[in-house]
């Protein structure tokens, strides 16, 4: 493979890794709470409260982060009858599935479960709503047990069934479970964009993310290394700055660090939080990241060790370009990391909206 195919390739690698995306079907009765549902794992606003499906012609898709969530219309109805239902909404395309209900399971939904059971299509079952679960006499735990075996008996095979709660949110709610559940369910590409996309409610599923996070630093250090446009002040080494602020870029948004949320942090009460808001924030540019590539090829000695090896030239300086971006690549990815551990860690009002009590828990 000659220098130009192999970039090319890893040209090819990272752009999956950028563009690779996740598609979710929520299906289940109106009301049941699908799209709080999807807003609390995206972390954010992205669907209206209160849309009925069953209302349009079309499936609401909710775009974010290279996910896509869609709220199916009714199976079965008058406007979406069961003939050309799967082909009309690609349910090929899907990569997991999520019967949202509140309370009884319907027939129309048991019957839509099995045509995606006859695709060998994942679908898992959310009980949603949970706050609103009693009965005078029984245990919340009691009441989850039996709504499981009802549940398992009417779909007659073996299903995975979760307990969530939007009111509550993150841990208390149970999306962090959901959210562990679906990691388990995608596999391949699907399951690292899954982890890099989805909103963090638990250190586990940021450890997760890290690691999906990690292999993409990688790629874009190669490719930057082998572009090699752009002279580091000091150092006889040029790399890809393009590349890597398209890199720091996607780090921070898996991060759920946009402009907003970081604005608010770089003003934050809390001091550490404040300086790795402000560190990231500087070093989203040209300059800043100019500035740590220079500081980690000077740490490394790499001019020094340039100077006694002319020998092996652009090979030498392409494994140094990497070696340095890479570091890069990583410190970046670390202290976005670090911010997001204490974001979480500050979460102490889990009955907030995600958007809310981010903004209330760190000023």
């Amino acid at each position: 493979m000659t220098l130009y195919q192999t970039i090319e390739q890893i040209r090819i690698d990272l752009d999956r890794e950028y563009h690779s995306e996740v598609l979710i079907d929520l299906f289940g009765q109106p009301g049941a709470g699908k799209s709080s549902l999807i807003n609390a794992l995206a972390g954010t606003t992205v669907a209206e409260i209160g849309v009925e499906t069953d209302r349009t012609r079309e499936a609401k898709v909710y775009p974010i982060n290279n996910m896509q969530f869609r709220d199916l219309p009714g199976y079965g109805t008058e406007l979406f009858p069961r003939e050309g239902y799967l082909d009309q909404f690609r349910i090929v395309d899907t990569d997991l599935f999520l019967c949202v209900l509140s309370g009884k399971l319907r027939d129309i939904d048991v019957e839509f479960f099995h045509e995606l059971q006859l695709r060998n299509k994942p679908c898992l079952f959310v009980v949603n709503k949970t706050d609103q679960l009693w009965e005078q006499g029984c245990t919340l735990d009691n009441l989850k047990e039996r709504i499981r075996l009802d549940l398992q008996s009417r779909i007659e095979s073996p299903i995975t069934v979760l307990f969530t709660s939007c009111r509550y949110g993150g841990r208390e709610g149970g999306i962090d479970q959901l959210e562990e559940q679906i990691g388990h369910v995608l596999v391949g590409v699907k399951k690292a964009r899954w982890y890099r996309s989805a909103y963090a409610y638990s250190e586990k599923f940021l450890e997760e993310k890290h690691k999906a996070c990690a292999h993409s630093i990688k790629i874009a250090a190669s490719l930057a290394a082998a572009n090699a446009l752009n002279p580091i002040p000091g150092v006889d080494l040029a790399v890809d700055i393009g590349v890597l602020l398209k890199l720091f870029d996607n780090i921070r948004t898996s991060y759920g660090l946009n402009d907003e949320r970081l604005g608010i942090l770089k003003n934050s009460n809390v001091a550490i939080m404040a300086q790795l808001a402000n560190e990231i924030i500087r070093l989203l540019s040209r300059e800043g990241i100019m500035m740590l590539l220079q500081r980690f090829a000077l740490s490394e000695g790499i001019k020094e060790v340039a100077r006694y090896v002319p020998f092996v030239g652009q090979l030498l300086a392409a494994s140094m370009g990497f070696g340095i971006t890479y570091k890069a690549g990583q410190y970046y990815h670390d202290e976005c990391c670090r911010l997001a551990r204490e974001v979480l860690e500050r979460e102490t009002a889990p009955d907030l909206n995600p958007n809310t009590d981010f903004n209330r828990s760190i000023l």
